[in-house]
C-alpha cells in the first residue's frame, strides 16, 4: 500500500527508522541488506551439503562410462543452482 500523498516518509517494519521511498509494510534497504545477505548464507550452506550429498550418491551409483560422468557432473552443478536459488527464497520469507 503506498503511503498517503503528504506523507514523504513511512517507518521501517524491522528497525522502525523512518524511510522515504519505501511502502508501509516494507523494509528499509539496510534491513533488507542484511535479511538478503543472511539468506544468501544460509543458502550457499544448504546448497554445498545438498551438492556433497548427491555427488557421493551418484558417484556411488554411477556406471563406467564417459556419458554417465556428464550427466552426473550437469546433475551435481545442477543441484547446487537448484538448492541454492530455492533455499533463498525460502528463506527470505521465513526470516524473522
Amino acid at each position: 500500500m503506498p503511503s498517503p500523498a503528504g506523507w514523504c516518509e513511512v517507518p521501517c517494519v524491522e528497525c522502525g527508522k523512518f524511510v522515504a521511498g519505501i511502502n508501509f509494510v516494507e523494509r528499509c534497504p539496510e534491513c533488507m541488506e542484511r535479511r538478503t545477505a543472511r539468506a544468501t548464507r544460509l543458502a550457499s550452506r544448504a546448497a554445498i551439503i545438498a551438492t556433497i550429498l548427491t555427488a557421493v550418491w551418484v558417484f556411488w551409483h554411477m556406471p563406467n562410462n564417459n556419458l554417465a560422468r556428464w550427466y552426473a557432473g550437469v546433475g551435481i552443478g545442477g543441484t547446487y543452482l537448484l538448492v541454492r536459488l530455492i533455499v533463498k527464497r525460502i528463506a527470505m520469507e521465513a526470516l524473522p
